[in-house]
């Protein structure tokens, strides 16, 4: 990263959850301008690039195409895909990318996705999704359902023209375009934070994603999306070539730096308005240019009591501020 961190500081993320599928990421504090290139480069892998378990196809026995309309069934087949096609699953790392499986319904009631028995190793992520309604006793249904884990858009041509080639095709198998989506939404702001003791301004990244799903955690979502955006960075590193390294600085080089002076630091860039003091005697310290804790600590307790606003009272309070961090007055 580049070696202005040393003046602002290496960069923090903070993660907190605001509800059980929302979670906020702040990032402090990085170079100017580079709060937008990363939110959006993010924002973009995760929109177009969740990898997820999705429906690609539906089969079911006696309907030839997805006009048909099925005698006993509230809902015309077109209808019924749409349903199935909002169905989100999470599968074990280990198995194939294409999972098949067999589902019988029978009985007169409405059905949803908590009515489809999955075999271990396949968990729904969506439940009591509405499906379809069955509403003669006469009919059954045996619905055969493929499930591929994918990231991006399917769409019907390339599913036609894949199974095309596919020496496994099925015949009848009625084919769902499918997202894949993960995520509800994924929202990003960037706050220019201007501090005059650096004479630097920093940008502040707040990310919020919420998940489609509580299994899937945000924090899972945008670790994958770091690691594509990290792994296509890495294309533009040659080997033999040299470039000026000297505006550069490792991360670890920096924690060191800061590790080291950190106490300094702190007190230096600590502004008036960090200390536990009352508004009057804050508002005194600040209209005699009393900004920082680094000015306050240079002057002595006679100079204080000299200024206006500044009394006895007022000097003890300092102290005692001062205290909590292992500082004090001079004399």
């Amino acid at each position: 990263m580049l070696d202005i961190q040393k003046l602002i500081g290496s960069p923090k993320i903070i993660v907190s959850n605001t509800d059980d599928r929302t979670t906020k990421f702040e990032v402090k504090y990085l170079p100017r301008g580079f709060g937008h290139t990363l939110g959006n480069a993010l924002r973009r892998i995760i929109l177009g690039y969740s990898v997820g378990w999705a429906i690609t196809g539906l089969k079911i026995k006696g309907v030839p195409h997805e006009y048909y309309v099925i005698d006993g069934v509230k809902e015309n087949v077109i209808d019924m895909m749409l349903n199935f096609k909002t169905l989100r699953f999470k599968v074990e790392e280990s198995a194939e990318n294409i999972q098949r499986v067999s589902q019988r319904f029978s009985g007169v009631g409405a059905y949803s996705s908590s009515n489809i028995k999955l075999p271990s190793g396949i968990e729904l992520l969506n439940e009591d999704v509405y499906l379809f309604e069955i509403t003669d006793p006469s009919v059954e249904l045996n619905i055969d359902i493929r499930i591929e884990k994918w990231y991006g858009y399917y769409s019907i041509d390339f599913l036609r023209s894949r199974d095309r080639k596919d020496e496994d095709n099925e015949v009848n198998m009625l084919l769902i375009d499918n997202d894949f989506k993960l995520v509800e939404y994924i929202k990003y702001d960037v706050v220019e934070v201007i501090e005059d003791f650096t004479g630097a301004t920093k940008d502040l990244l707040v990310m919020e994603i919420k998940s489609g799903f509580n299994k899937i955690p945000a924090k899972e979502i945008v670790m994958f999306a770091g690691e594509v955006l990290a792994s296509y960075a890495k294309l533009f590193i040659f080997d033999n070539i040299y470039i000026d390294r000297s505006f550069l600085v490792d991360m670890e080089d920096l924690e060191k730096i800061q590790e080291k002076f950190q106490e300094e630091t702190n007190v230096k860039t600590m502004p008036i308005d960090a200390l536990p003091l009352s508004e009057r005697t804050r508002n005194a310290l600040i209209k005699n240019n009393i900004l920082y804790v680094e000015d306050l600590e240079k002057k002595k307790k006679g100079e204080l009591l000299l200024m206006k606003g500044v009394g006895r009272k007022a000097i003890d309070e300092i102290n005692s501020a001062l205290g909590n961090i292992d500082k004090a007055l001079i004399g």
